[in-house]
This record gives C-alpha cells, sequence and structure tokens, in this order.
C-alpha cells in the first residue's frame, strides 16, 4: 500500500507542468532574469469551470506607445502557436507564443519576437 502512495506521488509531481510565472510591468528581472521566476502551474477555477489544469506556458509581448512589456505565464486554454500578433487600438499590439512542454516560455522563445517587433515597427511607420 505505501509503495503504490509513494509511486502516485512520484506520478502526481512528474505530470505537474512547470512555467516561468513574470510580468516585467512589476518585475524588471522577467525580462533577462527569468530563471527565478521558475513554478509549478496549479490547478485553477475560473468561467464557472472548475480544476482547469494547464496546457502549457505563454510568453507575451506587448507594445503600448513606445513602452514594452513581457508577461510570462501558464496556459489554461488554447494550443501551441508560435509568434501570433494582433493590434489592438489606440497603438496596443502584441505578440504571444504558447507552448506544451516545461519551461517552454523562455528566452529561446523569446527571440523569435525580435522579427515580430521589426515586422511591427515597420507595419506602424507606413500604417
Amino acid at each position: 500500500m505505501r509503495f503504490l502512495i509513494v509511486f502516485a506521488s512520484l506520478f502526481a509531481v512528474s505530470a505537474a507542468l512547470n512555467c516561468y510565472i513574470c510580468n516585467s510591468l512589476n518585475q524588471p528581472e522577467c525580462v533577462h532574469n527569468y530563471e527565478k521566476f521558475n513554478k509549478i502551474c496549479p490547478v485553477k477555477s475560473f468561467g464557472g469551470m472548475k480544476s482547469v489544469k494547464p496546457l502549457g506556458c505563454r510568453v507575451s509581448r506587448q507594445y503600448v506607445k513606445e513602452e514594452t512589456s513581457i508577461v510570462r505565464e501558464c496556459a489554461y486554454t488554447g494550443e501551441d502557436i508560435e509568434r501570433k500578433s494582433n493590434k489592438g487600438s489606440l497603438g496596443v499590439s502584441r505578440v504571444y507564443s504558447q507552448c506544451s512542454e516545461n519551461l517552454c516560455n523562455s528566452a529561446e522563445s523569446s527571440t523569435h519576437f525580435l522579427t515580430a517587433a521589426v515586422f511591427i515597427a515597420i507595419f506602424k511607420l507606413f500604417a
């Protein structure tokens, strides 16, 4: 019986998803020193749904006028996607990626944002 409990506990720990969770607006280290924000994604309840397990990790780079921010978080909806961009009103644009592996919302995934940032800057110049 003890063996079963230990085995189940080990499986539960190994099945947990880790992501970097931070926001550069209030945690400037989120840009380059994000490793210290390595956390286990919790199971959440929202939108009338209970016990929603995380599906992956997400990293978003948001541009508002001249300010850029990075948000690294757990993802509870959506699917794996790379460098999806959308533009809002009043000069707000966002580029995000979502992935399903542990700690996949790192700087390596953020390097793709450079290309998107250049594209958005050029778009803003000619739009």
